[in-house]
């Protein structure tokens, strides 16, 4: 019997990351759709890896990747002279190095993007000319527009060759109770571990690279935060990476989910071919339940789903920093993908994790008709003012204290919008704030570059709070929930 899965149409639910092994190997997991994703993470793909990292979604923030010429010829595929390429976006071209002042020069019109070099020496440029193209087609091609910087490049011969970037996209099936992957990647430069579609299986490793990438290729910034794996690539063909770094678990995988001390496990198989449970969540909406202030109020029996439910960021289960926002912030993206030497150490919460409402209209229907969605962030800020939140957030605070308490923060970062309730509970003053009858040092967001160098020091401290186990055996889990331990 043959399952197949539907294949996206673009790479939207990829996600991808660096890993590192013990003899300093770079790889790249890759995850389609479901199991085990770092909550250091960000979304991205496979191709956006392998040349330089983007550090954010302004142009030119790029850091790049020392590759070796070999790495370089690996990563690349189908050249052609510019007269037969078609495509011009998101290739690489190759100038002609006796014009490269000419280039630079027009590579700084704004209908043209120059996104990072990746070879000095050979002239070879990651671009982006989609701005300088005509919307309409002559014989199957896209046309150059006339007055386009890319038409007057190619006039005073600047571009010499077209280079294609190399695709990663993993094509993996389900045959007779085994995962089959369609390709191999054996020419590409890092090892390449994809996870399957079906997350009982663990990733699998796609190639073993003849010229492998090594860690101190790497900018700084960037080598920091790759994680570290105590494998060695050459020798592993599976491995499950939520073992060694915190992971949430995306849909796919049907499999026991147990709630211990407000955190969340799910069982997971092995390296070794086991199975144990696994944390793969913490700061849990649904534990605000035996906090909240309004469930006699609504009638509810548990944590039901007519609330207004907050976001909060994890990138570890040992915090030294704790980041406290107002529940209706927008997350800042690029804190996340940036190389910032904070965020690994931090947790990010708003300082309600719901928002205890329930209206007297009709709300959406999910399949299940016994339970309602939550409400979104415009309905519940119809009915939510700046003294209605305050008077919530002095009801529940607990919560949030009880959370301070278990981490014991070497350091408190809080943003503007979530001090202006705050210091009305809380003695803020001095870069200190008491929460709990403790105090702790303390920073504003808008303050953390002013600061970075003692906010740095704090968080490289060792974490001081209740630990979290990681991995709990079944054995362990069943003798938990039978009181036994």
């Amino acid at each position: 019997m043959k399952l197949n899965k539907e294949y996206p149409a673009t790479h939207s639910m990829s996600t991808s990351w660096y890993v590192a092994d013990e003899e300093g190997n770079v790889g790249i997991m890759d995850f389609n759709e479901n199991g085990p994703v770092p909550w250091q993470t960000e979304q991205t793909g496979v191709e956006e890896l392998v040349f330089a990292h983007q550090e954010g979604y302004n142009p030119n923030q790029y850091l790049r990747i020392d590759l070796t010429n070999e790495q370089i010829d690996d990563l690349m595929e189908n050249p052609v002279y510019p007269n037969e390429e078609n495509d011009w976006w998101d290739c690489i071209i190759q100038i002609d190095k006796e014009k490269e002042d000419l280039f630079l020069e027009l590579e700084k019109n704004e209908d043209f993007d120059l996104e990072f070099c990746i070879s000095q020496n050979r002239g070879l440029y990651s671009i982006d000319a989609y701005r300088c193209m005509s919307d309409t087609q002559v014989d199957d091609r896209y046309q150059i527009l006339e007055d386009s910087s890319l038409k007057k490049m190619l006039d005073l011969g600047i571009v010499i060759k077209v280079f294609h970037k190399k695709d990663y996209w993993m094509e993996d099936e389900y045959d007779d109770g085994r995962v089959v992957h369609k390709k191999k990647f054996s020419t590409a430069p890092y090892y390449i571990f994809h996870q399957p579609y079906w997350t009982g299986a663990l990733p699998e490793c796609m190639n073993v690279p003849e010229h492998p990438v090594k860690l101190e290729q790497l900018p700084e910034k960037l080598r920091k935060r790759v994680l570290r794996l105590p494998i060695k690539f050459k020798e592993t063909k599976n491995f499950q990476i939520a073992e060694w770094h915190s992971c949430r678990v995306s849909s796919g995988y049907d499999s026991p989910t147990e709630v211990l001390d407000g955190c969340e496990y799910e069982l997971l198989p092995l390296t070794d071919g086991t199975e144990a449970y696994i944390h793969t969540d913490m700061i849990l909406p649904s534990d605000f339940f035996k906090y909240c202030s309004e469930k006699k109020k609504y009638q509810c029996v548990h944590c039901e789903r007519h609330c207004y439910v907050t976001i909060d960021h994890s990138f570890t289960a040992m915090p030294t920093v704790l980041a406290i926002m107002n529940p209706f912030e927008d997350w800042n993206y690029d804190r996340q993908i940036k190389s910032d030497s904070i965020i690994p150490y931090s947790v990010w919460l708003p300082f309600l994790p719901k928002i205890p409402l329930k209206l007297n209209k009709p709300a959406n229907i999910l399949s299940d008709d016994k339970y309602l969605t939550h409400l979104s962030k415009d309905d519940i800020r119809k009915h939510i003012n700046g003294h209605k939140l305050l008077d919530l957030f002095r009801k529940n605070r607990k919560w949030l204290e009880d959370w301070v308490a278990r981490f014991n923060p070497r350091v408190i970062l809080i943003s503007s919008q979530a001090e202006a309730v705050m210091d009305t509970v809380y003695s803020i003053k001095d870069h200190r704030v008491e929460i709990g009858g403790v105090s702790y040092p303390m920073y504003l967001l808008s303050e953390v570059e002013t600061h970075r160098e003692e906010i740095e020091r704090l968080a490289a401290m060792p974490y001081q709070g209740k630990p979290i186990p990681h991995i709990i055996t079944v054995e362990e889990m069943e003798k938990i929930k039978q009181g036994k331990c």
